[in-house]
């Protein structure tokens, strides 16, 4: 396609998390390069356009069509830039001291290190009703439920089992809280849990309904991550490329006002875990 010579199409990659980070240096990435932003990615993900409004257009990128053929080596007008990782070389120092995956999107857009993610806009009142009455035809208690989110694409998820989740969701139960998986494409809940399945758009929207939310580290965390609500953020004690998943990809680095709580999970320590996280999430509860 003809690409507008003031516009860069940012090519992003298919994961959730990595779209909502290219869209939040979309803002970043104008005022550096003096360029407009569009963006190119999964048919799903449009949105994105509406929490970052430095977005001004959404394509939709084909599933199997191969980024290697974008070789532009710097962002700039009237081209298509691959807004990931070639060659993988950056996220391979994701973890090593202090490089987080946050670092590695910088080095990639050229940005100055203490360039941040732009603030994304909250769910409309329009959004939130259309959750509202989604969830109520569910018969989902409006702000007595904690959304569970146990799947991962991308980041390993080894040590984080499905005991430790039922655990959790026992634990909820206790203290008068209604535990839902999130359950949409590709995702199942695991046996003797509820699930609810909202297409991606809505899940912020969702969120805003809950008493909380908790994910294991995966791309809804990054989709969540600035909203208001309490939420708690699970990693496995696995090694992420340079180092531990929660050193490179952890919320501290992300310049949240309120970043969600994070615990790291190992099957020694999942039922102490499981009673923090009901704990926080009961002391929330509205």
């Amino acid at each position: 396609m003809q690409i507008p010579r003031d516009i860069c199409v940012l090519v992003a990659d298919h994961g959730v998390g990595d779209h909502y980070i290219v869209a939040g240096f979309a803002e970043a990435i104008r005022r550096q390069f003096g360029v407009r932003i569009w963006m190119a990615g999964r048919d799903d993900l449009p949105f994105m356009t509406r929490l970052f409004p430095a977005v001004e257009r959404y394509l939709q990128w084909p599933a199997k069509s191969s980024r290697a053929g974008l070789k532009e080596p710097r962002i700039r007008g009237g081209t298509l830039f691959d807004a990931h990782f070639p060659g993988l070389e950056l996220m391979r120092a994701v973890g090593y001291r202090d490089f987080h995956f946050l670092d590695a999107y910088r080095c990639r857009f050229e940005l100055p290190p203490d360039a941040q993610l732009s603030q994304p806009a909250r769910p409309s009142e329009d959004e939130l009703r259309e959750a509202q009455a989604a969830l109520e035809a569910a018969d989902i208690p409006i702000g007595q439920f904690v959304l569970l989110c146990p799947d991962a694409r991308s980041t390993p998820t080894d040590g984080v089992t499905p005991g430790f989740w039922q655990g959790l969701a026992q634990g909820l139960r206790a203290a008068g809280l209604t535990p839902v998986v999130n359950t949409g494409p590709g995702s199942k809940a695991p046996e003797g849990m509820a699930g609810f399945s909202a297409p991606l758009q809505w899940l912020r929207s969702v969120a805003m309904m809950s008493a909380g939310v908790c994910t294991v580290r995966s791309g809804l965390s990054d989709l969540f991550c600035d909203l208001p609500c309490a939420q708690v953020v699970v990693y496995p004690e696995v090694r992420y490329w340079a180092g531990p998943l929660r050193h490179g990809t952890n919320f501290q680095r992300f310049g949240l006002a309120r970043p969600p709580h994070e615990l790291t999970v190992t099957t020694a320590s999942a039922a102490q875990s499981a009673r923090k996280i009901v704990a926080l999430f009961a002391n929330s509860k509205v």
